[in-house]
């Protein structure tokens, strides 16, 4: 086994600048990392799939380690054997002869040991992915027992990685970031790493100046798609993990020939809209298995921060310029485009069981909603919004009509301000019951406001507006035909953060805003 020396800083493995053919000056572009060998070609984590991806020039093949109930590391992404197996049990609860057996042919689970034989005297890096610490320890024994002098590097959690350095001192570390902050010396302590190994959702200049001034490498993960290849070049990273080498490989021999643009075309703002709101409509389907999914396996505490660097990463994928906000991980510095993410809203819902929670997203433009959705993951909804387009639900068009509405019978959706009632409260509920109209406390607010747009409840008031809360569910109102109001009446856009606002079908605004606003003062 030979341990991969890290390349300094301004080497051949970092961008630098290159000549062309016809003078132009080109870049010198990123590693390629082939993850879990050539998943698009053959099966992932296979022999086959190594080899095609030693075969298309990858400079590093990513694979993922578990170990067996008897002791053997295996080359496996998942703790169980279902998703690519089909067979549901753990792997450390399956004997070595028994994973042997699965699969057909050559597309098998194989052995640690087989893959760093297959690439014996290859020009390609083995990175040994593992997250759990009693797998790392095996992986480690096993590579430290390979006589051979293919070379490995380790990536995965910190306890991961340092139980790799517990068992093989001089490993060379990939240590994993998940923050928009760049780190120091003394986050990287007493790791050691060669590389900084970060999810496309925070690479940023700030974090890749940092990492280099520190002399680590960067890596970034998973990217499959030219424009955010051609932006993550332009920030200086020195490696790309992705699902496609080969289409990356056209795409940054391109680069080094020819140069990379400042920045690629700028698409026009109907582009944008349009594939925005494209993204927006999977995403949200996709939160709504994610959700759905992590609390039937009661990892409830952490669906928060995982829906948002899902988001993030999905995100990137596609605007990689674009800016973002969330609640997990904060701002990430973009151009005229941001957009806002409430991963959950509801969380002391989502802790408790309650089925009244959602997910909202919302791009802006200058401040100017473009696009919108709202998911509810207990009811399989989608409420989509594009500025000028509309609204939909289920692919049904949101149309409030202009017909007067009386309060008497009706209900009105409001949120306590954090877990008090807001001021004015008592006297706006005391309003609403003297005409025989009904307040409701559901615990999200974002779903509340979306609800009005789809003509569920007559109004809906909320104590302070923010974007990353309110803004989808807002577009939606404003999309549905619905108003607007703060305290001095309606709104085109979005209410002035920090301020209270109310939604209402626009046959009751006015009514309903003048209790609103009454209740208000008297609080």
């Amino acid at each position: 086994m030979t341990v991969s020396p890290t390349a300094p800083v301004g080497s051949v493995a970092s961008v630098g600048s290159t000549v062309g053919t016809d003078g132009r000056r080109g870049v010198r572009p990123p590693r390629l990392v082939a993850h879990r060998g050539a998943p698009r070609v053959r099966r992932e984590n296979t022999l086959p799939a190594v080899a095609v991806a030693e075969a298309l020039g990858a400079d590093t093949i990513e694979v993922d380690v578990r170990r067996t109930a008897d002791g053997v590391a295996v080359l496996l992404h998942d703790a169980t054997l279902g998703r690519m197996w089909g067979d549901a049990r753990r792997v450390a609860d399956v004997a070595w002869c028994d994973v042997a057996r699965l699969g057909n042919g050559l597309d098998r689970i194989p052995r640690l040991d087989d893959a760093l034989e297959r690439l014996e005297g290859c020009r390609s890096t083995l990175l040994v992915h593992v997250v759990d610490p009693a797998d790392a320890l095996v992986a480690a024994e096993t590579v430290g027992a390979f006589r051979g002098s293919t070379v490995v590097a380790w990536c995965g959690g910190r306890d991961a990685t340092a139980a790799v350095r517990s068992v093989l001192p001089d490993a060379e570390v990939w240590a994993a970031w998940e923050s928009l902050d760049p780190p120091t010396r003394k986050d990287l302590h007493p790791l050691r790493p060669s590389t900084l190994h970060l999810d496309l959702a925070f690479l940023t200049r700030r974090t890749v100046t940092a990492a280099h001034a520190l002399g680590l490498q960067v890596a970034v993960r998973t990217v499959d798609d030219a424009e955010p290849a051609r932006w993550a070049a332009r920030l200086g990273v020195d490696a790309i993990t992705t699902n496609d080498v080969a289409g990356l490989r056209a795409v940054l021999a391109a680069a080094e020939r020819d140069g990379l643009p400042e920045r690629d075309r700028e698409p026009t703002e109907t582009e944008v809209a349009g594939r925005a709101q494209a993204l927006a409509h999977r995403i949200a389907h996709e939160v709504i298995a994610f959700t759905r999914e992590h609390v039937e396996e009661a990892v409830v505490a952490d669906v928060d921060w995982l829906v948002e660097q899902h988001v993030r990463s999905r995100v990137r994928a596609v605007f990689p310029t674009h800016g973002f906000t969330g609640p997990e991980y904060g701002d990430a510095p973009g151009d005229r485009h941001r957009w806002y993410l409430d991963p959950v809203d509801g969380t002391t819902n989502l802790l408790n069981g309650v089925p009244w929670t959602s997910t909202s997203l919302c791009l802006v433009r200058g401040g100017r909603p473009i696009v919108g959705v709202v998911a509810d993951p207990w009811r399989g909804e989608v409420f989509e919004a594009r500025r000028g387009h509309g609204a939909t639900l289920r692919d049904r068009a949101l149309r409030l009509d202009d017909a007067p509405r009386a309060l008497a019978g009706a209900v009105v959706g409001t949120e306590l301000d954090g877990q008090r009632p807001w001021r004015g409260f008592g006297a706006f509920l005391d309003a609403l019951g003297d005409r025989s109209c009904t307040l409701r406390v559901q615990g999200s607010g974002t779903l509340t406001i979306a609800q009005v747009a789809a003509g569920r409840g007559i109004g809906g008031c909320v104590s302070a507006f923010d974007p990353v809360d309110h803004g989808a569910a807002v577009l939606l109102v404003h999309e549905a035909g619905g108003v607007v109001l703060t305290r001095s009446g309606p709104v085109e856009g979005f209410p002035p953060a920090g301020e209270p606002f109310l939604v209402a079908h626009p046959g009751a605004a006015d009514e309903l805003h003048a209790v609103w606003t009454a209740a208000l003062a008297a609080g």
